[in-house]
């Protein structure tokens, strides 16, 4: 099952789309597979990541997200557009393995970091 790492309600209705969802909606059709909106959430509006050290990072998103009960015992692609420090994904996969997620495994378009 897919399962795209989503935007908070406030950010979404500024942006008016979720390109994490857009990206899992893609893979989905493209390889005759589900992926539900609404199975992960993020529970509380966080902090933009941009600036952030990867302690901070991961400080930020601790606990942000919630997954649905109807994730337990299934094996899940987590799909987000940027991968930096990893912590948002992370946090994100934590909240699906409490939820009883088998297993969470992480797809990213973009993979991003800093040659500094």
């Amino acid at each position: 099952m897919l399962v795209a790492l989503p935007l908070h309600n406030r950010r979404f209705r500024e942006r008016k789309y979720d390109q994490a969802q857009l990206l899992a909606g893609g893979l989905a059709q493209a390889t005759g597979r589900e992926a539900p909106v609404g199975l992960l959430s993020r529970a509380r509006e966080t902090r933009r990541q941009v600036g952030l050290s990867e302690a901070e990072r991961a400080h930020n998103v601790a606990g942000a997200f919630t997954a649905s009960p109807s994730v337990a015992g299934q094996d899940i692609l987590l799909v987000d557009d940027v991968l930096t420090t990893g912590a948002t994904v992370r946090a994100a996969a934590i909240a699906l393995r409490e939820a009883g997620a088998t297993r969470v495994e992480i797809l990213t378009l973009a993979r991003a970091f800093s040659l500094t």
